[in-house]
């Protein structure tokens, strides 16, 4: 296991197995972070990519796994009531939302008063070579991978909002070093 995969698991994946309540995940891909939370947690997924929602399905339902349900939308328009999550989690999902700022608008929204936001995002690299990469090569690569760019900055959008970040950890990985964030509402 390489020392970015380390820094994955004993933050973001380590984080979703002591979750409780009602959860929503945003923009969990080919879904294998939903393996990881608690079965007595109640889990709502959703995906903007009908593609990835069906394959989701699938897997959830060979596995037997009940406590989680996949839907499709996006985040930036959330179809919950307000206040409605314990938590919310994200991984590598606001750098390619069309919108940040809804997005974490969103977010702040559908959590209930006191609840978390868990995310685990590409961030702006602390090196400042890396840094200058990131801006020149963000249009480009967003085009072919996913929408999503590299020069994101994550804090900047969910301060946007009047979240109290509670901790960050920062991994310094070449041109899409992650940021773990939680965040309360």
């Amino acid at each position: 296991m390489s020392r970015y995969d380390d820094f994955k698991k004993n933050y973001f994946l380590s984080k979703l197995e002591t979750l409780r309540g009602k959860v929503l995940e945003l923009g969990f891909g080919d879904a294998a972070t939903l393996f990881h939370y608690h079965s007595g947690t109640e889990v709502t997924a959703l995906e903007n990519s009908t593609k990835w929602v069906e394959r989701a399905k699938t897997k959830l339902e060979r596995r037997g796994l009940r406590h989680v349900d996949v839907i499709h939308g996006s985040a930036e328009e959330l179809p919950f009531p307000d206040g409605h999550f314990d938590y919310v989690t994200s991984a590598f999902m606001i750098c390619s939302v069309g919108s940040q700022p809804a997005a974490i608008r969103e977010i702040y929204r559908v959590l209930k008063p006191g609840g978390i936001y868990v995310a685990l995002e590409h961030t702006l690299s602390n090196n400042r070579i890396f840094r200058g990469l990131q801006q020149v090569l963000a249009k480009p690569v967003s085009k072919i991978a996913g929408n999503c760019h590299l020069n994101s900055d994550p804090l900047c959008v969910i301060g946007l909002q009047p979240f109290r970040i509670l901790k960050t950890e920062y991994f310094p990985y070449y041109l899409e070093p992650p940021l773990y964030i939680e965040a309360e509402k």
